[in-house]
């Protein structure tokens, strides 16, 4: 049986295998409620007018830091966002003007299209038109020679 000691405890080994021990804790000494815990070494707590005048300082020109760092901040936001509008503009504007040459090239294909039948129909009418005067023209002269 082995025994390791500590200065608070002393564990004692039961077993050969190492699976129970026995541990003993030592009642505590009376030199250990004697030593009394300490607080951090404390700044004055008498502050004359010229120290809190100070600090009233120093806190205000934190406070106007903290209040120009904010402004500044909302400063970039709003010019980013000014950016992000100016730019969402000109695209809508690029789109607009992208359709609206598409509609023009579209009108104008629809009218050379509209044109171009009508032209084409004009000719078959004129051809018609000619067929009918020959078959007239040849109906009279078989009418005047029968």
């Amino acid at each position: 049986m082995s025994t390791v000691s500590s200065t608070d405890m002393q564990v004692k080994q039961l077993d050969k295998s190492g699976q129970a021990f026995e541990v003993v804790i030592k009642p505590p000494s009376k030199d250990a409620s004697e030593v009394k815990l300490s607080s951090p070494p404390r700044s004055p707590t008498c502050l004359d007018a010229k120290t809190i005048q100070e600090k009233l300082e120093k806190a205000e020109e934190r406070r106007k830091s903290m209040e120009a760092e904010t402004l500044k901040k909302l400063a970039k936001e709003r010019e980013h966002q000014m950016e992000v509008l100016s730019k969402a503009a000109e695209v809508e504007a690029a789109f607009a003007k992208k359709a609206q040459e598409e509609l023009e090239k579209k009108q104008e294909l629809y009218e050379q299209n509209q044109q171009a039948q009508r032209q084409a129909k004009i000719e078959r009418l004129k051809e018609m038109e000619k067929r009918a005067q020959e078959v007239r023209r040849n109906k009279k002269e078989f009418a005047t020679s029968g």
